[in-house]
């Protein structure tokens, strides 16, 4: 399905004035886009600065492609040699652009209920099941996140996790079109730190946890922790719902001027998890709200999803729907793609594909899973290139740990080193349960051919993902297909 609808005219120079940027010439603006190669006749071609080029770079294949003007920083528009172009200049070009993408798709958040999901580890599980509960209760809701953007079961695929603000208003203005209610969106710290939802109010921020993850981009935690907290500011949400399980989520409840409902399981939240019970396919568990018990049980395994699973009821609850109503649905949540996926094998092992790319994540996932095994936990493992290389070994190490066998292979190289990622990740391992195999499909295959009934086959760090990066090139390649192909030929 096509992300972008018909915009109404607008004339550059008004919108010029609304967003208070200097303009050049005039001309009536039908759509506006950052991304050169998706210019449409009428467009406003905004050439922003990358972290790599420049957007004015890519300013003939804009005009060749029928844009009829150019909006960019003083450095981008200095460099416009054909001075016929109307051109508007931006002096704060990330902020502007998001403003001026919400004028030229006609404001469509105003017309939705805007819920917005943040954290290192749960975004994508807790925004659909988020959706899961809205939809059974009759809500139209849309969601944009790692998965790509659904309007209502109808799939756009996408890039970023949260896309960039031209993309991300003319999605909002095809949902507003397709007569959706609420959007349920992930929220990165990247989208934040640059700026992907300036203009958005949330009618509701939910916190998942915070740990390490990124840092090639923030540096370090601290820095990670204040990007993630711009979500929680008064002029960009209206009410917080946080997970306290970790000293992030205590610190920022704590500090937010925003009203706040605190989900936890431990101390005295607003809503406490207790008697957690993990059984063969499901988790049964306990929940205090204002002095009253109520009981619940997830159609997933894993303590971690109970607190995904809570933290979604708490932003339904909030929505409208009744308590009772919301918790009686988690006991038929759809499966989230790549996350905890469980595949029935033919030798009667259970394949496991999960997303888990950071050592919180890969911790969580192993423990809980050992909770469940009634044979040997065999994992797979490997660590994406051009991403934080402090936490590979750190990966190695609680995988090795975790796991009866541990298999460390690649996961999407990118322009690095394969062998040297590997060798990062083997640097903290266990020689006596863990060995190396580089072709990804290999493993597996070893994987599976080690395995016995009752033994989980666990796939880690891509979960949904359908390719391999490897040097600029991505490979088809996914876990869960390819578990069950070397499944039947084993």
């Amino acid at each position: 399905m096509d992300k972008r609808l018909p915009a109404h005219g607008v004339m550059l120079s008004a919108l010029g004035r609304e967003i208070g940027c200097t303009v050049f010439g005039d001309v009536e603006i039908t759509g506006i886009t950052h991304d050169s190669s998706k210019v449409r006749p009428g467009d406003l071609f905004v050439a922003i600065p990358g972290i790599a080029k420049h957007g004015i770079e890519f300013i003939g294949q804009a005009l060749s492609l029928g844009a009829v003007a150019i909006a960019s920083d003083q450095i981008g528009i200095d460099s416009v040699s054909d001075k016929e172009t109307p051109t508007m200049c931006f002096t704060d070009p990330r902020r502007q652009m998001a403003q001026a993408s919400s004028i030229v798709f006609g404001h469509p958040e105003a017309k939705l209920k805007i819920i917005g999901v943040t954290g290192t580890n749960g975004k994508t599980t807790v925004t659909h099941m988020i959706k899961d509960i809205l939809t059974s209760a009759g809500h139209r809701v849309g969601l944009i996140g790692t998965l790509g953007t659904f309007v209502d079961d109808e799939l756009i695929q996408s890039v970023r996790t949260t896309p960039e603000s031209t993309d991300l208003y003319a999605l909002l203005a095809k949902m507003v079109d397709r007569d959706i209610e609420v959007v349920v969106m992930e929220v990165s710290s990247h989208a934040l730190e640059l700026m992907r939802v300036e203009g958005l109010t949330f009618d509701v921020a939910v916190f998942t946890n915070l740990s390490q993850d990124h840092l090639d981009f923030h540096q370090d935690m601290d820095s990670y922790f204040t990007a993630k907290t711009k979500l929680f500011s008064r002029d960009k949400s209206k009410f917080a719902i946080i997970c306290t399980d970790d000293e992030w989520g205590q610190k920022l409840a704590a500090g937010l001027q925003i009203d706040v409902q605190t989900v936890s399981q431990n101390g005295t939240p607003d809503i406490l998890i207790s008697q957690i019970n993990p059984k063969a396919t499901h988790t049964d568990f306990k929940l205090q709200i204002e002095q009253q018990e109520f009981v619940g049980s997830l159609n997933r395994l894993g303590r971690f999803n109970v607190v995904n699973a809570v933290q979604a009821l708490a932003v339904a609850t909030r929505m409208g729907v009744s308590l009772n109503s919301a918790l009686s649905h988690l006991s038929t949540l759809a499966q989230v793609p790549g996350r905890l996926e469980m595949l029935e094998l033919s030798n009667g092992a259970v394949g496991i594909v999960d997303y888990a790319h950071t050592p919180d994540a890969v911790e969580k996932v192993l423990t809980e899973l050992r909770q469940s095994c009634k044979g040997r936990m065999i994992t797979i493992l490997g660590c994406g290139g051009d991403r934080d290389k402090s936490k590979r070994s750190q990966m190695g190490k609680i995988g090795s740990g975790l796991s009866d066998v541990l298999i460390v292979t690649d996961d999407n190289p990118r322009s690095e080193s394969a062998d040297e990622i590997r060798k990062q990740v083997l640097s903290a391992t266990n020689s006596n349960n863990t060995e190396e195999i580089a072709d990804r499909r290999l493993a597996i295959r070893s994987a599976l051919a080690m395995s016995v009934k009752d033994d989980f086959v666990i796939a880690l760090g891509k979960g949904h993902e359908q390719g391999q990066e490897i040097s600029g090139i991505v490979y088809p390649f996914d876990d869960r297909d390819v578990i069950l192909q070397e499944s039947k030929n084993a």
